[in-house]
């Protein structure tokens, strides 16, 4: 149910919206402009109906007033029959809509239902570019180390330097997330952040998906389609993995940044270029310039200011502070309320090498997150199948690990574990050997005698 405003001096139009919506929307009236600031100050209205003329005051003056307040409010505007002028001042102005006297009931309908669902959508879309607003501001970006540090200061100079961005760094170490924080805290953050991909597709699909195409341009092209470029308006193209495009696109992407302005396929039409390139990539641009893989003059247009994110067994001091923000991140996404972690586990992470970088790191402690039974992580709670091995990586850690996970809570587990562990190991020794005693305790490092012992204590059948 929604709460309509109706700004008419004609009480009968008043008292029409109230009965036309009775048990479906409330209804409250104001016949004039202070009367109807006066009821919009003591409530939270959904939509306004204005009448174009008031006693006093025409109703433009009350528009004005009203979106000066409340830049969001949908006003609806009712004017006389065929009063086109009107009707264009008052949209101009940031009407809604309008509806002509002598009102039509369906007409009214059909214009509320379509008002509010747009209101409700325009609330959403509202919401979802403040979270991406909150999500990715400055504070969102973790690191106390001298290379973070560094980091900072240039995403800090660039957020009010409209100019084109480099960024470099392995996969995983936060390219993306640099890019959305120099866009969403610059004065484009209110423009929409587009990112394309330029890895794995052919020249023609990249064209497409950049520059868009006109119907009939080809075979299957039905309809217009505007492209990235286009769609991305006043806010920023951000172009991920730009060393893998093709050499072809790479020279129309040249053109388009010196000249800003592109066409659609199809199309003879120019289009002006307004949004800010960023562009990231994972290989070192340099040596593909040498090997002829990318072209030098787009490499200076793109590389005006540069930044290098280091891999994050470079900042390794910043591995607790990530981890306290994803634990943080994992307990409002999951409803969970864990507190923290152990020393000896945070000491594993900070050990591991993570050649996933961030990303990886992320994904693990999810995985932790989810499986965890109480509130706090522990050395146990780390997955070792989460994080890929290490050359060197410990296998006894591993293999203790997992023997702790099951009979960690049993008595007397160092003498039966040894125990187990001898019966095991002397038996996959004989089957190595085919039972031969003299092999096998050579592979073992102990006597016959010894063997022979051990048989006997075992009850080994070789």
């Amino acid at each position: 149910m929604a709460l309509l405003l109706v700004i008419d001096d004609d009480r009968s139009i008043i008292e029409s919206f109230r009965i036309l919506f009775e048990g479906n929307h409330t209804v409250i009236g104001a016949y004039n402009g202070p009367e109807a600031l006066q009821e919009l100050s003591k409530h939270k209205v959904d939509l306004i109906f204005l009448d174009y003329r008031l006693p006093g005051q025409d109703g433009l003056e009350v528009l004005k007033t009203i979106l000066s307040k409340d830049p969001d409010a949908y006003v609806i505007i009712i004017t006389g029959y065929g009063n086109f002028e009107t009707i264009i001042q008052s949209i101009s102005l940031g009407a809604y809509d309008y509806i002509e006297k002598p009102l039509d009931a369906e007409k009214v309908r059909i214009t509320i239902t379509r008002a509010l669902e747009s209101k409700k959508m325009s609330s959403y879309v509202k919401h979802i570019k403040d979270m991406e607003i909150e999500n990715y501001s400055l504070s969102h970006i973790i690191g106390k180390s001298e290379k973070m540090q560094e980091v900072f200061k240039t995403v800090g100079r660039l957020v009010n330097n409209d100019v084109p961005v480099l960024i470099t760094g392995e996969s995983g170490t936060g390219k993306e997330l640099i890019a959305k924080a120099i866009h969403y805290n610059s004065a484009r953050k209110n423009d929409p952040f587009i990112a394309v991909t330029c890895s794995g597709l052919t020249e023609t699909l990249l064209n497409n998906e950049l520059f868009g195409h006109e119907a009939q341009a080809f075979t299957g092209a039905d309809s217009q389609k505007k492209g990235k470029f286009e769609a991305a308006g006043d806010g920023t193209i951000f172009l991920d993995e730009i060393g893998d495009m093709p050499i072809s696109t790479q020279s129309t992407l040249l053109r388009v940044l010196q000249e800003r302005e592109f066409t659609r396929l199809g199309s003879t039409q120019t289009i002006r270029l307004k949004a800010r390139i960023i562009a990231a990539t994972n290989k070192n641009l340099l040596d593909e310039v040498r090997k002829n893989r990318f072209r030098q003059d787009l490499y200076y247009r793109v590389n005006v200011v540069s930044i290098d994110l280091p891999p994050l067994r470079e900042r390794k001091e910043d591995i607790p502070l990530l981890v306290d923000y994803f634990i943080k991140k994992n307990n409002k996404k999951m409803k969970k309320s864990i507190s923290g972690i152990s020393d000896s586990a945070n000491k594993t992470l900070v050990d591991y090498d993570w050649p996933g970088n961030v990303r990886e790191l992320e994904n693990v402690l999810t995985n932790v997150c989810i499986h965890l039974q109480d509130n706090y992580i522990h050395t146990l709670s780390i997955p070792s199948f989460g994080m890929q091995e290490n050359e060197e990586a410990d296998l006894y850690d591993d293999f203790i690990r997992t023997i702790l996970q099951i009979h960690g809570m049993e008595k007397n587990l160092l003498k039966n574990m040894t125990r187990c562990l001898q019966e095991r190991l002397i038996k996959k020794v004989a089957q190595m050997t085919k039972g031969n005693k003299s092999e096998m305790a050579k592979i073992l490092g102990i006597s016959r005698v010894t063997l022979q012992k051990k048989l006997r204590e075992l009850s080994c059948d070789t």
